[in-house]
């Protein structure tokens, strides 16, 4: 969407996940699904976008035409796609119109132009999605939108509060909060000094003018310390919601996850997808999310990698055994952005094992049988190639001559699924324990593979790329169909189809040999 506009880029960013996915907040939060009427259907089908709407002559205003203009429009693209949505944003509209016009760009001429294009909208019967600042409009008459009246659509409420005078201690915490030069402790200490004055208890609650409390801006400035003391001096903030509907917590996450999907810079201040690159929140943002959860962590850094592996891979019942093994657990999931609770190394979630399992149960399955017992290593080599891209060329072609090579690479996909059906990370590291200590194969065709210049991580590609091909919104949706219930009974996870980022984390990276 980048390519097209900044307006597109918002729009993808702003209402959409990578995969086109509407925002679970539209449609699923407490406050931010607004209306409720529009939900998963927005993941599907084909998107029209109005970036402009704009009748040029003064006496040809407020005649009808800017309708007549979207509804000529939509029905053009009637006749383009079967299903599509329509989606404009008010307040875009606004400015374009401004902007063309030469008019004095002022936020109150913004707001009034902008409410105006949301009645226009909304007299074609588009209705806001979510609380965003989106209006989306659909051809279905039976879909919830088109039964909303448009006075029962959702709007802000009208903003109570006026500039405020701040009262002093007030100014103390919210000072000591921007005050980056202190540490959290000095921080809390300062905050602990203004609260526990009795005559300043009615302060607690206070609320800015976007109905932040004190426990909002300490979690949007993301200070740990701060956060804890107020939790234990007034829990009961933590349930108190600010004008988008975020509780301190959700403030937190929504800031990580802008954080872990996107930033913007270069020429145009242009938007550049980060979800590859995420490698984890730092140690500070971990510990204000344990905070506001009440979540027992562990400090990483004393940790080896090697020590991080073996308490992942650990079973709940090995876990049992070792009394950090479940705050190690709970900081991993809380640093790569786990929301199943069950990811193995924080990351890993319950259907991307399962994915990553089928496919190379499968992948050892087929390169077993095709094409056939009977075929030569050229033909084994020539109608296997889609799945030996990540071999170098030397090693493809040693695949030619050497049958233990090959039966080592169809037996890499067995160990590679032993070891995700065992809720292990399937790193090289951990994949060439289990085939030391675990696999008993012989003859030992997996060590001449790897002798020979095969890898896991050739092995584990293959698979990623194969998970990715088949999945639900990246790929063409075949594993879904093959797996039915067996999937869709496994918890739903943030991290369920970050490949790449997951893919990083094993180890791996995508490689291209000649």
């Amino acid at each position: 969407m980048e390519e097209l506009s900044n307006e597109s880029s918002l729009l993808a960013f702003e209402l959409f996940d990578r995969y086109g996915r509407l925002n679970r907040e539209y449609s699923e939060h407490e406050i931010r699904k607004g209306s409720g009427v529009w939900g998963k259907e927005l993941d599907h089908g084909d998107l029209l976008m109005f970036d402009n709407i704009h009748v040029i002559e003064p006496p040809w205003r407020r005649k009808g035409l800017g309708a007549k203009l979207v509804s000529a429009v939509l029905d053009k693209t009637r006749h383009e796609s079967k299903a599509f949505f329509a989606i404009a944003n008010p307040l875009h509209l606004a400015q374009e119109r401004v902007l063309r016009n030469e008019e004095e760009y002022e936020e109150d001429n913004i707001r009034k132009q902008s409410d105006n294009f949301e009645h226009f909208l909304r007299s074609l019967g588009f209705r806001r999605v979510g609380i965003s600042d989106w209006l989306a409009f659909t051809d279905d008459d039976s879909h919830p939108s088109r039964h909303l009246d448009k006075a029962q659509d959702w709007d802000a409420p009208a903003q109570l509060k006026g500039e405020q005078i701040i009262p002093g201690p007030i100014r103390t915490i919210l000072d000591s909060l921007a005050d980056l030069s202190i540490s959290g402790a000095e921080c809390a200490a300062k905050i602990e000094e203004v609260l526990v004055a009795e005559e300043n208890a009615p302060l607690q609650v206070w609320t800015d003018e976007n109905d932040n409390t004190i426990l909002h801006i300490a979690s949007i400035g993301m200070r740990a310390e701060p956060i804890s003391y107020i939790m234990s001096k007034v829990p009961q903030l933590a349930e108190k919601r600010n004008s988008d509907g975020y509780t301190p917590l959700e403030v937190l996450q929504s800031s990580l996850d802008y954080q872990r999907t996107r930033q913007l810079g270069g020429f145009g201040r242009r938007v550049i997808v980060m979800s590859d690159r995420f490698a984890g929140f730092c140690q500070a943002d971990v510990e204000c999310l344990a905070a506001l959860t009440g979540t027992e962590i562990y400090d990483l850094a004393e940790l080896s990698d090697r020590d991080i592996w073996i308490v992942s891979s650990a079973t709940d019942e090995m876990a049992s055994r070792v009394p950090v093994a479940n705050p190690i657990r709970n900081t991993l999931r809380l640093k790569y952005g786990c929301t199943c609770g069950q990811c193995v190394g924080g990351f890993l979630s319950p259907r991307m094992q399962f994915a990553l399992a089928a496919q190379a149960e499968y992948q050892h399955d087929i390169l077993n049988d095709y094409p056939g017992s009977d075929c030569s290593g050229a033909d084994w080599v020539e109608g296997n190639d889609d799945v030996l891209g990540h071999l170098p060329m030397a090693v493809q072609q040693n695949l030619v001559t050497n049958k233990s090579m090959r039966e080592g690479f169809i037996n890499m996909c067995q160990h590679v699924a032993r070891c995700l059906r065992k809720k292990r990370l399937p790193n090289t590291a951990t994949v060439l324990d289990y085939i030391r200590d675990e696999a008993r194969e012989w003859p030992p065709v997996t060590k001449s593979f790897l002798q020979r210049g095969g890898t896991v991580a050739a092995v584990a590609n293959m698979l990623f790329d194969k998970v990715i091909a088949g999945d639900e919104w990246a790929g063409d949706q075949t594993l879904i169909e093959e797996s039915g219930d067996d999937f869709n009974q496994l918890p739903v996870c943030r991290n369920d189809h970050e490949f790449n980022f997951v893919r990083a984390m094993c180890g791996y990276v995508e490689i291209v040999t000649e």
